[in-house]
């Protein structure tokens, strides 16, 4: 069984910047992590990332429920351009989260007005077995909500700003 959160925000910025944030923009400024996840502190083998396939690696500094190092893999299912990104993230290296298989990150973007950028962020975990239906619930309504919530604050000000992106320069289309 799959469990969604999705959450929405206007970004006064292009639509190039709304878009490319999330992705292309330093992670390490917006994932700051939430009551049992640590904060994102790096990324590994992350040379494709940015493009469809393309794949990094989170890495954390750890704490009392997750390891350090690699948290999972994240791999970039698809891109159109100015509108669209989704991911997926797999292969949890932190036994913690043994109840859950994976989960789809979706980025949409819309045009309000000439610099008004309405965002759709989603983020859709699956269970492993319907007997980890509840756990999976709690996560997605408890901690991964408020994952979300304080990502897309970092998020939003790194479109606003006008900081280069972390992955621009080596990963284009």
């Amino acid at each position: 069984m799959k469990f969604s959160c999705q959450i929405t925000d206007v970004f006064d910025c292009s639509m190039e910047r709304a878009f490319k944030a999330p992705i292309l923009g330093d992670a390490t400024e917006f994932m700051k992590g939430y009551l049992f996840q640590p904060p994102v502190t790096g990324f590994e083998d992350d040379k494709t990332w940015g493009q469809v396939n393309g794949i990094r690696y989170p890495i954390n500094n750890g704490n009392l429920f997750v390891k350090k190092g690699r948290m999972f893999k994240d791999l970039i299912l698809e891109r159109v351009e100015n509108k669209y990104w989704k991911w997926t993230i797999y292969d949890f290296e932190f036994k913690t989260l043994f109840f859950v298989h994976k989960a789809i990150g979706e980025w949409e973007i819309k045009k309000v007005n000439s610099n008004r950028i309405e965002v759709t962020y989603t983020y859709t975990y699956f269970s492993r077995n319907w007997l980890c239906n509840p756990l999976t619930l709690l996560l997605v309504k408890i901690q991964i909500k408020g994952i979300m919530k304080r990502a897309l604050v970092g998020i939003k000000k790194q479109a606003q700003s006008n900081t280069p992106f972390v992955y621009e320069s080596v990963n284009t289309v």
